[in-house]
């Protein structure tokens, strides 16, 4: 138990040493260092929480214990009682019998054929006397051996007695113990969870800056564009629905993904779709699986710039636009930007459910 404490507080100092080390810095080399220090203070917090199990394993153990020979003296405290109980009738019997002894020693020699003039009751009486005393034999053998073994349980149950409170004071300093280190760990965790919190807040702030000049970067050359079709894109007709839709999808190049997002600052990727096509005036719903309902099926063969790939059953897990010479663009998951990747057809985890085209 106590080389358990001790290990337990070694690892608890070397956290407190890691955890006084880490602070947040700029720059990609400190990015990396701070990664590197929250996964040491996460397995320092691990290796605390199993030292922890182990002295809460070693104080159930000894719960255990206590309770088992609490039982245990319980059941002596009977067996005790037991034997008291023979103790004191053969007591009353063994007082019984001298009372008798004491009454009948002077007229014994009543019963002796000799002075009596009544052979049968001088028979009786002396059949009787020897009933007696043989019962008062028996009565001292019981007591003596009822003695004997009432004397062993009692010093067996000053044992178990001894023994239980040494169980107790045990199991008493174990969670004491384990008390204590729990509350020094939970100290610990405060001060990891606060400065992996610092770090994490530095470099979500470091991204969303990043993410907002990217945005107005892809802002700024779709307003460039705006006025001519990509280089080798084919163009539909200037007032093709579809040409307007991709148009407008591009124009949300850079935007950071946001699930549920409808607008400049984020978008999804059924709000991308959404968004575009309502610059076409066509109204589609913010759900990939309605859009999916909601749009004519087209075969692969078939596919179209502005035509729309659904995955998932249903097509209500991901959805993204085609635009043309293989390539499609999307709001992929959370941490990504709009951007155009080659045209995916699924897996296994994510199937292409179908290809949809709008109506109208």
């Amino acid at each position: 138990m106590r080389a358990v404490v001790a290990v337990t507080a070694a690892v608890i100092v070397g956290a407190s040493a890691s955890v006084v080390s880490v602070t947040p810095r700029a720059g990609a080399s400190g990015i990396a260092g701070e990664k590197a220090a929250a996964a040491i203070l996460y397995h320092q917090t691990q290796t605390i929480y199993d030292r922890i199990n182990v002295l809460s394993q070693k104080y159930d153990l000894a719960q255990i214990n206590l309770n088992r020979i609490t039982n245990r003296i319980v059941s002596t405290k009977r067996v005790v009682r037991q034997i008291e109980g023979h103790v004191s009738v053969d007591n009353a019997r063994l007082r019984a019998g001298a009372i008798y002894a004491f009454v009948t020693s002077g007229a014994l020699q009543g019963a002796n054929f000799l002075f009596t003039t009544n052979p049968t009751a001088a028979q009786a009486t002396s059949l009787y006397s020897q009933v007696a005393e043989g019962d008062i034999a028996s009565t001292v053998a019981h007591l003596k051996n009822d003695s004997i073994q009432l004397t062993l349980e009692r010093t067996i149950l000053a044992d178990e007695r001894a023994q239980a409170a040494t169980q107790y004071n045990a199991s008493k300093r174990s969670v004491h113990a384990a008390q204590n280190l729990e509350r020094t760990l939970q100290q610990k965790l405060r001060r990891v969870k606060g400065v992996i919190a610092t770090y994490f807040a530095a470099v979500q702030a470091a991204a969303a800056a990043a993410a907002k000049a990217a945005a107005a970067q892809a802002l700024r050359a779709a307003a460039v564009q705006a006025a001519s079709p990509p280089p080798n894109f084919p163009a539909p007709a200037p007032s093709s629905v579809a040409n307007i839709a991709v148009r407008a999808a591009l124009s949300f190049l850079g935007v950071p993904y946001v699930w549920g997002g409808a607008s400049r600052s984020g978008v999804d990727c059924s709000g991308l779709v959404m968004l575009a096509y309502e610059a076409a005036g066509i109204s589609l719903p913010h759900y990939s699986g309605a859009q999916f309902a909601d749009t004519v099926r087209v075969p692969l063969y078939d596919i179209q710039p502005g035509d729309i790939l659904f995955y998932g059953p249903n097509g209500d897990t991901h959805e993204a636009m085609y635009i043309g010479h293989g390539e499609m663009i999307q709001a992929e998951q959370t941490g990504t930007l709009v951007q155009i990747t080659p045209l995916w057809l699924g897996n296994s985890y994510l199937p292409l459910a179908g290809i949809g085209r709008p109506r109208g």
